[in-house]
């Protein structure tokens, strides 16, 4: 099981959209994932606790990552670079 820790600008409506995105794409590629959503500011603590497998963020993230891989997830919303950005997402979450 792969964690994906998806950051916004307020953790509410545009991460659940993400979240929702990233969990068909690992669905559809075979890959069991489960999401966590979170407030961009709250990103670099929640990696620390949670220490996902990948970041996607829909705004920029502020603070230390640990060297946790993090993707651009505004495709996600405009549905502009979709393909490269699943191809990211499945590579990152093998």
């Amino acid at each position: 099981m792969k964690t994906i820790l998806v950051a916004c600008g307020t953790g509410i409506a545009t991460s659940t959209v993400a979240a929702k995105k990233c969990e068909g794409i690992c669905k559809e590629a075979g890959i069991q994932v489960k999401t966590v959503q979170c407030k961009a500011a709250e990103a670099a603590s929640k990696v620390k606790v949670i220490k996902p497998d990948v970041i996607v963020a829909t705004t920029d993230i502020p603070g230390d990552l640990q060297g946790t891989a993090l993707l651009n997830g505004r495709c996600l919303l405009t549905g502009v670079g979709l393909n490269q950005f699943k191809e990211e997402l499945i590579e990152a979450c093998k």
